[in-house]
């Protein structure tokens, strides 16, 4: 019996499938790899390391509410904790200057604890739902972990 020959047309239709196939393995590979590979993982990653060692207290939300509760142009103060950021919200209900808002909104930092403002970023978002016109809200505050000082940004 005698050997079929394989032709040159063959041969290199030959390595051109293989080099297809390894493509569609690498192709494969890297969609799985961006698309699933850690979707068990948490939405943080590795961002929250050490975040057991500054515990925040379990009333915060509370506490920082009731340093309002004799202000009577705040109306509402929600605290909303997500990863490292603070957030806190405060809504007036009386038409007040920029600056008096944003030194009431300061004074939540102090419910926080100087430990915790070392890791934690903290966002102001302050409203007014008064009836006055008062055209320089919403103000928008952000103090970073890295820093001591609050930026605002005012609503011109």
């Amino acid at each position: 019996m005698k050997k079929k020959r394989v032709s040159g047309d063959t041969k290199i239709l030959l390595v051109l499938f293989l080099i297809l196939i390894v493509c569609f393995a690498v192709i494969g590979f890297l969609f799985y790899k961006f698309f699933y590979a850690g979707a068990g993982a948490t939405k943080y990653g590795d961002r929250l390391e050490g975040i057991e060692k500054y515990k925040l207290s379990k009333t915060l939300e509370k506490d920082i509410q009731d340093i309002y509760t004799d202000n009577n142009s705040v109306n509402t103060v929600k605290v909303d904790v997500q990863g490292k950021i603070i957030y806190i919200m405060v809504d007036f209900k009386e038409s007040l200057k920029v600056d008096n808002a944003k030194s009431e909104a300061i004074k939540s930092l102090d419910k926080i604890g100087e430990e915790n403002l070392k890791f934690y970023d903290v966002q102001y978002i302050l409203t007014y739902s008064g009836e006055d016109e008062n055209n320089n809200f919403p103000v928008f505050g952000a103090k970073s972990a890295s820093s001591l000082k609050v930026v605002w940004m005012v609503n011109k």
